[in-house]
């Protein structure tokens, strides 16, 4: 064989190897792939939004919840089951919650999602503004729509609990009702002559006695007994009524 003929063969050869090497390294490639297959980000919001929606406080109203999205870059290896969401130690649902999703298994992972929720309800706001101890009536009110998972101390319901409110302080046009702007209106007015209920013995004795200071369903009160000319001291059971023991 000529020298020519001998060097072609040779990179024939050389050829041959060489595509030979790169497909059994695409092969390899391919696999490794194959078994590290990525994670879907979707997939993840979907569990941690799933858990929100079965757990929230407002879940028998109208809600809406929103998770934020995970970075690009994140990759994590796709579980082999469904991801499970968990709540972090002490953590409890509202309006912005971080939620955990987990994934157990041969490649293991975890991670954090914050989730925002939003609740709708019809809820009592000021019709006008409201001074500081204005009893507030009916007149005084109108519903509308807010979002209540951002009252984080609640809102009333009805002006008939307590025997009625009056503004703990100023109460803008519009503002929400809650219990940190009203307190218990005075059912029993200074002067107001009033029902003592005695319950010290085996028998009720009812007489009647005149208030000496004005207070709130269920609060004490100084009540001047008209028969004996005694002060006593009891609890406003409702507008006319006053039980001592």
């Amino acid at each position: 064989m000529s020298r020519k003929a001998h060097n072609t063969h040779q990179s024939a050869t050389l050829t041959r190897f060489a595509v030979g090497f790169l497909l059994l390294l695409g092969v390899g490639i391919s696999q490794h792939v194959a078994a590290f297959e990525k994670e879907d980000h979707q997939r993840i919001a979907q569990v941690a939004k799933a858990f929100i929606a079965a757990r929230n406080p407002w879940k028998d109203m109208k809600y809406r919840i929103e998770v934020d999205g995970l970075d690009p870059r994140t990759q994590l290896a796709k579980c082999p089951i469904t991801p499970e969401a968990f709540l972090p130690p002490g953590a409890r649902i509202k309006q912005r919650t971080t939620v955990g999703v987990r994934c157990p298994g041969e490649r293991p992972w975890k991670i954090y999602l914050p989730v925002n929720i939003a609740a709708y309800a019809k809820v009592m706001v000021a019709k006008h503004p409201i001074g500081p101890g204005m009893s507030i009536n009916d007149s005084d009110i109108t519903w509308s729509e807010r979002n209540i998972s951002t009252l984080s101390y609640g809102y009333l319901r009805t002006l008939d609990d307590a025997g009625g409110y009056r503004a703990r302080r100023a109460i803008a046009q519009g503002a929400v009702l809650t219990p940190a702007v009203v307190e218990a209106d005075n059912v029993i007015q200074k002067g107001q002559r009033v029902e003592l209920i005695n319950l010290t013995g085996p028998i009720a004795v009812s007489m009647v006695g005149v208030a000496q200071e004005s207070a709130a369903l269920g609060a004490l009160i100084r009540v001047k007994n008209l028969s004996s000319g005694k002060e006593l001291q009891g609890v406003v059971q409702s507008s006319g009524k006053v039980v001592f023991r």
